[in-house]
C-alpha cells in the first residue's frame, strides 16, 4: 500500500519539483500541495496522510506553527521538516513539537525519499 504524503513550501517551483521527484517512487503517493500552514492544516484533516513534508520558513504562520498545530494527529501523521535554512534552536524546537525528520534543501533529492520512507517506517531521521 503506498503512503500518502503532503508537501508545504510557498514556493510553487518547489511543489512541482517535489511533485515530481515523489511520481518517480510508486510507493509514494502526493494527496496534498500546500502554499501555506492554514490550507495545510485543512488538508493534513481531510486526508489524513502517513507523512508531511514541511518547509520550516513560510510567510504567514512559521513551520513550527503547524507543527505545533499538527500535534493532535501526530500518532497517525508524521512530518518531515525541509529547510534551506534553521539554527539548532529552532531544529531543536521542531524535533520538540514533533518532527521526525530533518532534511536540509541543499541535499541530494534522494536522500529526501530516503528520509520519508525511514520517518513512514517509524525511524528518525536527522541531518
Amino acid at each position: 500500500m503506498a503512503m500518502h504524503v503532503v508537501l508545504v513550501d510557498d514556493h510553487p517551483i518547489v511543489l512541482d519539483g517535489l511533485e515530481q521527484l515523489f511520481r518517480l517512487h510508486p510507493d509514494i503517493v502526493v494527496v496534498g500541495r500546500c502554499r501555506n500552514a492554514d490550507d495545510a492544516l485543512r488538508v493534513v484533516r481531510a486526508e489524513r496522510p502517513d507523512v508531511v513534508v514541511l518547509d520550516l520558513l513560510m510567510p504567514g504562520a512559521s513551520g513550527l506553527e503547524l507543527l505545533r498545530a499538527l500535534e493532535p494527529f501526530a500518532s497517525r501523521t508524521r512530518v518531515v521538516l525541509l529547510t534551506a535554512v534553521a539554527d539548532d534552536q529552532q531544529l531543536a524546537e521542531a524535533v520538540r513539537l514533533g518532527a521526525r525528520g530533518i532534511v536540509l534543501k541543499d541535499m541530494a533529492p534522494a536522500l529526501l525519499v530516503d528520509a520519508v520512507r525511514a520517518v513512514h517506517a517509524g525511524r528518525l531521521w536527522l541531518e
